[in-house]
């Protein structure tokens, strides 16, 4: 049977941030999402806007108002607060604008909503979570809805230590979607050839991921190969595999909306020894520090001042990027593992140990997910520890 949050999670989420909404004395809070960044909203309501922008509104007390454009109430209402939540916003629209001329719908000012939300009150203390990439003719809007000499306040924070501190069902949908990116991985690996293109082998993952249970890529798959390879992110080409080239792959899935990450270097060929001898660096690097160095009451920079040590002890310089990063219902996701960032990490966490290395020739990662645990780490994933010779 297919494994989901049960809606009482989402609830007991919308009560833990009325009890921090009071700690900061905030009337309300409002979320803004879109189809590329929606995190905050996705994670308090299930709601994923699709072309259009939305929103979810929380007061004081009370369920929230889930914020849609109008051109699908009943996409919004697909949550676990239901029709009765669901509020058309003139505020809100399509990406490329408001669109106010649905039939059928009814729409509200934000005005109209904040008072909805607080008895007719109105709202003097808005905490927007969502402040770095609210668009500016929204937030002017936003401004105005509230009460005279009353403040928008950057609230994010709340919503950040909320996501990082996961509940125990949240916790097992990212092993989920671990372990199908795993198998993914795994299958796909039988069915691949030098003849391909990165595309095509994009397209072998990505059917693999939809097989095997997976909603759909938590990120784009990452296929590129060669030079292009030390570049930490890359899309894809129509460039042929071939042979006696690193490979690095990156894939990761949705499940229950919740993400998982997992990257191997892969080669048609036999891998030389000085690459034999960077990846067995990087895979006892990537090991010692989920395994060893990463416990509860540690922080994220003391790990990452570890894992700096290390490159720079065995002569490779600085890393070339973080120590790990959270995963939950988006893949890169406080805390991120590196210097100026001194986030307590906590039994609960779960997070992708993403390691990544570059030489002057090639680049490649290894990344697997784990959860902080009372005493240390739970891996979600561990196959292919090895050079991957195909």
């Amino acid at each position: 049977m297919v494994k989901t949050i049960p809606d009482s999670d989402y609830f007991e989420r919308i009560h833990r941030l009325q009890a921090k909404m009071a700690e900061r004395d905030l009337d309300a809070v409002l979320c803004y999402a879109d189809t590329g960044v929606y995190e905050n909203v996705f994670y308090l309501s299930k709601y994923w806007p699709l072309f259009e922008v939305g929103g979810v509104l929380v007061g004081r007390t009370g369920t929230p108002l889930v914020l849609i454009g109008g051109e699908a109430p009943e996409f919004g209402g697909q949550t676990p607060f239901g029709m009765d939540a669901v509020r058309g916003c003139s505020a809100f629209g399509h990406t490329s604008g408001p669109v106010r001329d649905w039939i059928g719908v009814t729409y509200h000012s934000l005005s109209e909503l904040f008072g909805e939300v607080t008895g007719g009150k109105g709202v003097k203390r808005l905490g927007l979570a969502d402040y770095n990439i609210a668009p500016h003719p929204l937030y002017e809007q936003i401004c105005a809805a509230v009460q005279p000499g009353g403040e928008v306040i950057d609230c994010g924070d709340l919503l950040i230590d909320l996501r990082m501190n996961k509940s125990a069902y949240e916790q097992e949908m990212v092993r989920e979607a671990c372990l199908l990116s795993q198998k993914a991985f795994n299958d796909a690996l039988g069915k691949i050839h030098p003849d391909m293109t990165e595309y095509e082998l994009e397209g072998v993952l990505a059917a693999e991921l939809y097989k095997n249970g997976g909603e759909g890529p938590s990120f784009p798959i990452l296929c590129y190969s060669g030079y292009r390879s030390r570049s930490g992110i890359g899309r894809s080409t129509h460039n042929k595999l071939g042979r006696d080239t690193l490979i690095n792959i990156d894939i990761g899935c949705h499940y229950a909306g919740y993400a998982s990450a997992y990257g191997r270097p892969i080669l048609f060929g036999k891998m030389p020894d000085s690459m034999k001898k960077e990846i067995d660096f990087m895979l006892d690097l990537h090991e010692r520090l989920i395994c060893e160095w990463v416990k509860p009451g540690m922080t994220s920079e003391a790990v990452y001042q570890k894992y700096y040590d290390w490159f720079v002890d065995h002569g490779y310089g600085p890393p070339p990027a973080s120590a790990s990063h959270g995963i939950g219902v988006f893949e890169g996701e406080p805390p991120t593992f590196r210097f100026n960032n001194p986030t307590e990490l906590k039994p609960g966490m779960t997070i992708a140990g993403d390691h990544f290395f570059r030489s002057k020739e090639y680049g490649f990662r290894f990344e697997d997910c784990y959860r902080i645990t009372e005493t240390g780490t739970e891996l979600f994933t561990r196959d292919n520890w090895r050079c991957i010779e195909l």
